[in-house]
């Protein structure tokens, strides 16, 4: 099967320093891919980059951004804007910011499709309405005249979810779309998002640093770290064989798998900055594995299974190896 989306070695600097660094990603049609990461290894930044958002002095480049077998790279602008907003959408962190506050959701989600579709008059109004009962708002001949201050946070996201979707998108990226939600409304617009993805066929991109949510929904993920992917696998193999200490340290701090313990696992340091990266790998200074070699230089994403073409680590000394390799023996080789 083609891939839906291919990025291969794009690269996203502000003044010249880095913030994403040799990223590739694919997605099939169809695929729940999560991406995961720290505040500030990049996540954000890529899918910014892909939908055509970074501004000056941002600069992007990449060897290769297809999607649905149109080189994205070569597209001029105006074909890029029927591309962006229609065949791919998004759904920002912040509802209340990214919706304007001096339209109402009405007008807003009307401007999408007028824009896309070419809709006008009652089959415009039928169709808005249609999209906030189909992303769970209640009362929506009522709420459809309201602004973004009007309305709950959880309602907001629901109509950055309805614009999002309301031109039949076959990828939808969901930038940490429980930002700042409480706790049940999060699993409510989860569940929202995957009802949705599951009835319209359409592939999805979550960003998230909540591994948790992650494995309920994605089948691959991509961890992310200062930039570049450091990591991925289907799930759950990434959950029951980390093969990046980075990945491991992400697990090891989920609540989850802290119980009976006096504290959290956390990981020591931060995320590099754009004066502080190190010349060999960029996990080294906090990864507690780290001998001198990876301090040498910079590792490639390299393979690590031969029966699975989706796993792939930026490490000399992957973990779980010996793990993996006994398990594909006693499958017969079968991944």
């Amino acid at each position: 099967m083609n891939n839906l989306l291919t990025i291969r070695n794009l690269a996203v600097t502000f003044g010249g320093a880095p913030a994403v660094d040799g990223m590739s990603l694919t997605v099939a049609p169809g695929e729940v891919v999560g991406v995961v990461g720290e505040s500030g290894s990049g996540k954000s930044v890529t899918m910014m980059a892909l939908m055509g958002l970074i501004d000056a002095p941002g600069v992007v480049t990449a060897d290769e951004v297809t999607f649905d077998g149109k080189d994205l790279l070569k597209a001029s602008a105006k074909a890029r804007r029927k591309i962006v907003g229609k065949d791919i959408a998004m759904v920002f962190q912040d509802a209340l910011t990214s919706l304007n506050p001096s339209y109402t959701v009405g007008y807003q989600i009307k401007e999408v499709l007028k824009l896309h579709e070419g809709l006008r008059g009652a089959a415009l109004d039928r169709r808005a309405l249609e999209l906030l009962d189909q992303v769970g708002i209640p009362d929506a001949k009522g709420r459809i005249t309201a602004f973004p201050h009007q309305l709950s946070g959880g309602m907001n996201q629901r109509v950055m979810i309805a614009m999002a979707v309301a031109c039949n998108p076959k990828l939808l990226i969901a930038d940490e779309p429980t930002t700042a939600l409480d706790v049940t409304i999060q699993a409510q617009i989860m569940d929202l998002l995957v009802k949705l993805q599951k009835e319209r066929g359409m592939a999805l991109v979550l960003i998230s640093h909540d591994l948790a949510v992650v494995s309920q929904v994605a089948q691959r993920v991509a961890v992310m770290y200062a930039g570049e992917v450091i990591e991925t696998n289907r799930v759950p193999d990434i959950f029951a064989q980390p093969h990046h200490p980075y990945t491991e340290a992400l697990l090891a701090a989920i609540p989850e798998h802290n119980r009976g313990a006096k504290r959290l696992s956390a990981l020591p340091g931060m995320v590099p900055g754009r004066d502080d990266r190190p010349s060999g790998c960029l996990f080294a200074p906090r990864c507690k594995y780290a001998v001198d070699d990876c301090r040498k230089g910079r590792p490639a994403l390299d393979a690590v299974d031969p029966h699975n073409a989706l796993a792939g680590v930026r490490c000399i000394k992957p973990l779980n190896l010996e793990a993996m390799r006994s398990n594909t023996t006693q499958h017969g080789g079968a991944r």
